[in-house]
């Protein structure tokens, strides 16, 4: 029957107790999370929105690609627990960079499987149009087309190609 293009808030809703750790190991009030978090993950789902991350294998249920990617983001982000970073830098220099250095780790999580949007499926609304993923996020395309539905194929023999991924970084 394919997939419901619902709003990111409903999409984001089925997760909230996995951004409810995501934000205690982040460790920061709620408006700084909001700030500095939630964007990304906002974004990230815009890009992503209920897509699998597998077509027969784990995260392959609706939505299995921002699990995926919120999973590896929260124990990305908990690994910088008790890391000092720029050993060499003084305190203050470290403290100015220490949260930094978290929120490109949670991004580099967030974002490790993204290339498979690129290389490993395909996209189409009911009427046959196909997202063109290097262009933008499927979310924001849906939208623009006022679909209601939209339709995964696998690709047959996709190559790994996590370089890919770079691409939906703007995104």
């Amino acid at each position: 029957p394919g997939f419901e293009a619902m709003s990111i808030q409903a999409v984001l809703s089925a997760h909230q107790a996995l951004l409810g750790r995501i934000k205690l190991c982040f460790g920061a009030d709620r408006a700084t999370f909001e700030r500095d978090l939630m964007p990304l993950v906002q974004g990230y789902a815009r890009f992503v929105h209920l897509l699998p991350a597998t077509a027969d294998n784990y995260f392959r249920a609706p939505g299995g690609l921002l699990q995926l990617g919120l999973e590896t983001a929260f124990f990305s982000l908990q690994g910088t627990d008790a890391h000092i970073f720029s050993g060499r830098a003084t305190i203050s220099e470290r403290r100015e960079l220490e949260p930094r250095w978290r929120i490109a780790t949670f991004i580099g999580g967030l974002c490790c499987e993204v290339h498979r949007t690129l290389s490993h499926l395909i996209v189409t609304t009911a009427a046959g149009e196909e997202w063109q993923p290097f262009l933008g996020g499927l979310a924001p395309w849906l939208e623009q087309r006022a679909s209601v539905r939209y339709f995964v194929r696998w690709r047959s023999n996709a190559r790994e190609s996590r370089g890919l991924g770079l691409f939906a970084l703007p995104h």
